[in-house]
């Protein structure tokens, strides 16, 4: 009974954090109450960027098991780490993923491409 209890408890818990990992991005698409996972442009110029075959990536990751009381984020997703990771001298555009799981575990990778 405590054991059925306790689950209830962690399972409300669960679905009242989930979303309370915000992205300010320029568009950010509808978060899903389980499953949510997107790409989508992180930088946004009216200039056409030039199709580039070099990339480099970076990510960060994030748990929060009662947020914001006991949530960790860790590693570095700036576009500077992703052009570095990918030896690119000159950025043109970045993307951005978003991957989270019951507002729980969440990973937002940054993509670079450029030269």
């Amino acid at each position: 009974m405590k054991a059925t209890r306790c689950l209830l408890v962690l399972a409300a818990a669960a679905a009242l954090c989930t979303g309370c990992v915000a992205w300010k991005a320029p568009v950010v698409p509808p978060s899903g109450a389980i499953y949510t996972h997107y790409k989508a442009p992180l930088t946004l110029n009216d200039q056409p960027a030039p199709l580039c075959e070099k990339s480099g990536k970076s990510s960060t990751s994030y748990l929060a098991l009662f947020y914001p009381v006991y949530s960790v984020a860790w590693a570095d997703a700036a576009i500077e780490t992703a052009a570095k990771e990918g030896g690119l001298q000159k950025v043109h555009y970045a993307d951005y993923e978003v991957l989270c799981v019951l507002g729980i575990y969440a990973e937002f990778t940054v993509r670079a491409y450029g030269e």
